[in-house]
């Protein structure tokens, strides 16, 4: 009899190993199909040291290189990254933060996150919907990241993603409205800072 359970125990991790394997290519076959990408955002931020949570909502854009957050609430901010650069501005301040891209900037793309991780975690299915898919990434000896999570579509897509670090921290984006290779207005990258905006760089 424990013969018999370890086999079916080995063939159910040969199955779900498939099974990710089949997701991962499909995940990835969908993201390279892609040249923009456009959609509404809704990003949770909880800090585990003041068990505060923190909601944004505004627009995300993503082109070849280079990627734009636009959030209207609960404050007006602007994170605009291009040629390995990074842009912070928050209006109710009038600051504008400008450093070599940082590496927490880095993982705020959904397309490239899941590729850059999927290979180097230990990739487990936590649940299947008729539509969607939720699978956790646990990535090995990473020194930023505890867990990634993400909703992937039937076609690949992620809708959620979320990640945990090392302090406990995290991170939850939903995307809506997503419009794929539809082409961004060249008016979107345009933005020009007020006379009177403090810039810090770093």
């Amino acid at each position: 009899m424990k013969k018999i359970n370890l086999i079916l125990l080995i063939l159910f991790a040969l199955h779900l190993g498939a099974n990710t394997t089949e997701l991962y290519q499909k995940m990835n076959a969908r993201y390279q199909k892609i040249n923009c990408f456009e959609a509404d955002i809704t990003q949770n931020n909880h800090f585990a040291a003041m068990d505060k949570s923190i909601e944004y909502k505004g627009k995300f854009y993503f082109e070849k290189d280079r990627l734009l957050l636009s959030y209207s609430t609960p404050m007006r901010q602007r994170l605009y990254i291009a040629n390995n650069k990074a842009e912070l501005y928050e209006e109710s301040s009038k600051t504008l933060f400008k450093s070599a891209i940082l590496p927490e900037f880095s993982q705020m793309n959904p397309i490239e996150i899941l590729q850059e991780y999927w290979g180097k975690s230990e990739v487990s299915i936590l649940s299947k919907g008729k539509h969607t898919t939720k699978i956790q990434l646990i990535p090995h000896n990473d020194r930023q990241f505890v867990s990634i999570t993400a909703v992937l579509d039937e076609s690949g897509l992620a809708r959620e993603l979320s990640y945990q670090d090392k302090s406990g921290n995290t991170v939850h984006y939903r995307f809506n409205s997503i419009k794929l290779n539809r082409g961004i207005s060249p008016d979107i990258w345009k933005f020009s800072y007020p006379k009177d905006t403090r810039i810090i760089e770093r």
